[in-house]
């Protein structure tokens, strides 16, 4: 990958500015302070993106180049080349409106950042293996300790698939973070199913208390029920004497209505005779009436009378009156027509009187029957009035009697009524209880049925549940996988660590001009110089050694990272504690590298020994 242009808008202090770079080595020289890191860490931006942290200002790398006045102007673009084809990538580096362009010059097309089109580009280089490797920044003299992580995954992927498709680390990560995520899916699942059993257990729990207190309500309404059967008994017992006394009172009751019935019977007869002697009597005075009227009427005429005045009056009403004499023959023949009806009429009073006279013959011989017995009859009305006497006592007596059986009777009836009543009300309450005793009962084999259910899930609960087993299962599969794949990947690797081993001595020997010639990696995270049978850190010798040694490591460890795409070198003040000698060894290694190199420096000693090695490069001064 080569850069061939970089225009900033503004990035720290650098404003509008545009440079053009060699495919080879630049030099970037400028004083303290004239922008050479700042221009630095712009190529790295723009390279890998730059991010808005959370840790202090003084070590946040976008605080540090933000501008200050007019940060929504954080921006910048950048042409490079990479397999035969030149890009331009732009970039708004501000957080609230951050945003990534990539273009493909020669067609026009335009790639897509946020789909990884860019990381494609850079060979898939994460920006952690490019800070530790390629870039070397003035505080960044010594690698960071993920370097061997980026080693060691790098290692392994070469030993098991001899590409940089897999990486060690990232996979006993997800491993890990599958066999936690399992575990914690075997605990929440052991979790719910014991959350699950204390919840029964708390049910069932419930569920005695609720049969014990079912089955103490039913022992309490057997107790009732039992008090009150016993009271219907008690009332039955009571109520047996008073039946008796009342069919006795019953008995005496007929038996006194039977009596007034006969007295009532014999006063209707005695009532019936008397009433018979009146109507003879009241016959006898009305025929006495009936024959001195008859007297006193017999064989006399009204009629005969009238006819025989008129014939009488009729000469001298016509000798007085002028006109009778007309209507005289007329008035003769009605008093003569009266004449004859007074002579039937008396005709028949005379009969009448005779059978009147006949039947008051008859009369008169009965009469006289009558006054021949009249006496007896006195004697007899004489006791009747005196049976009529004894037989009102004996009926006030009776009634009296009666009464008072009445009364009794309505007692002894109230009585019964009221132990029926006694009795209907407690079979009521005792159906009820029997009605609650059987309703207790029925939620009492309920409830235990629901216990004997919840036992059983219980115990169904107690076993692992196939999810657990699974779970459990596929954590210990996890493990064993984790574990030999570390195993496996750490006896594969050491095949390659020799070459890593040998790379990056052979860099160490030229810097050093065969002084230093044996750099090894320990524990997969340092480094140790061997000479003469002897191990010593790098940290043990003089700063500008232990420099040469850690920048050996990253130029060899680079190489391996970076298979794919050689990414240019920044270098800013790499070299300050290098002498002379062991800095010219160091720009002729670079020299025969492919990568691009950019080399920040603020002395001219870099491009005072370019020149005097012959090596071409570009110098661009701030």
């Amino acid at each position: 990958m080569i850069i061939r242009e970089a225009n900033i808008g503004k990035f720290g202090k650098l404003e509008n500015q545009k440079y053009q770079f060699s495919q080879q080595i630049n030099v970037i020289y400028g004083a303290n302070e004239s922008g050479k890191s700042t221009l630095m860490q712009f190529l790295k931006a723009m390279l890998f993106g730059l991010e808005k942290t959370r840790v202090r200002k003084t070590l946040d790398t976008y605080n540090r180049y933000e501008p200050w006045d007019t940060p929504a102007y954080f921006y910048g673009s950048m042409m490079f080349e990479t397999g035969q084809q030149q890009f331009l990538l732009e970039r708004n580096f501000y957080y609230k409106e951050k945003r990534a362009r990539l273009v493909n010059i020669r067609d026009g097309e335009e790639l897509s950042v946020e789909y990884g089109d860019l990381d494609m580009l850079l060979g898939n280089v994460s920006a952690a293996a490019y800070e530790n490797t390629c870039c070397i920044g003035q505080e960044q003299q010594l690698p960071g300790r993920e370097l061997g992580v980026l080693l060691e995954d790098e290692r392994s992927n070469l030993a098991q698939t001899g590409s940089g498709d897999f990486q060690l680390s990232k996979a006993l990560q997800e491993l890990e973070q599958k066999r936690k995520n399992a575990e914690k899916t075997r605990k929440e699942l052991e979790q719910q199913r014991l959350s699950h059993i204390h919840q029964l257990e708390v049910n069932q729990q419930v569920l005695e208390r609720d049969i014990a207190g079912l089955k103490a309500q039913q022992e309490k309404q057997s107790t009732k029920q039992g008090t009150v059967q016993e009271q219907v008994r008690e009332l039955q017992r009571q109520a047996e004497p008073v039946q008796a006394e009342y069919q006795t009172v019953c008995k005496r009751e007929q038996e006194l209505q039977n009596v007034v019935a006969r007295e009532q019977s014999e006063w209707e007869q005695a009532e019936r005779e008397q009433w018979k002697r009146e109507q003879f009597r009241r016959e006898q005075e009305e025929a006495d009436a009936l024959q001195q009227k008859s007297g006193k009427n017999a064989g006399f005429s009204p009629l005969l009378l009238i006819g025989v005045a008129g014939l009488i009056l009729a000469p001298v009403l016509r000798s007085a009156m002028e006109g009778f004499q007309k209507i005289a023959p007329a008035l003769n023949i009605i008093c003569i027509i009266l004449i004859l009806a007074g002579i039937v009429s008396a005709y028949r009073r005379n009969r009448a009187k005779k059978e009147t006279d006949d039947a008051q013959n008859h009369r008169q011989s009965i009469t006289d029957a009558a006054q021949n017995h009249r006496g007896q009859d006195d004697r007899a009305n004489g006791r009747a009035d005196l049976q009529s006497a004894e037989r009102e006592r004996r009926k006030a007596a009776v009634d009296q009697k009666l009464q008072r059986v009445c009364q009794q009777k309505s007692t002894l009836e109230e009585q019964l009524q009221k132990l029926k009543d006694q009795k209907k009300v407690l079979q009521l309450q005792a159906a009820r209880q029997e009605g609650s005793g059987d309703q207790l009962q029925s939620q009492i084999q309920e409830k235990e049925v629901e216990q004997e259910n919840l036992t059983e899930q219980i115990n169904e609960l107690q076993r692992e549940t196939p999810e657990e087993h699974n779970a459990r299962v596929d954590r210990e599969a996890l493990e064993l996988a984790s574990e030999t794949m570390s195993r496996l990947s750490a006896r594969m690797s050491k095949t390659l660590e020799h070459t890593l081993d040998k790379e990056m001595s052979e860099i160490l020997a030229q810097i050093t001009g065969n002084v230093h010639e044996q750099l090894q990696v320990a524990d997969g995270q340092g480094i140790i110089l061997s000479e003469q049978m002897q191990k010593r850190t790098p940290e043990a010798y003089s700063q500008g050694t232990m420099q040469q040694a850690y920048f050996s490591y990253r130029m060899a460890a680079g190489h391996m990272l970076m298979k794919e795409e050689p990414l240019p070198f920044l270098l800013d003040e790499t070299f300050a504690n290098y002498d002379e000698e062991r800095l010219r060894q160091t720009l002729r290694w670079l020299a025969e590298q492919e990568n691009q190199i950019f080399l920040f420096t603020c002395r001219e000693n870099e491009m005072k020994l370019l020149k005097e090695e012959g090596i071409s490069f570009v110098s661009i001064q701030l």
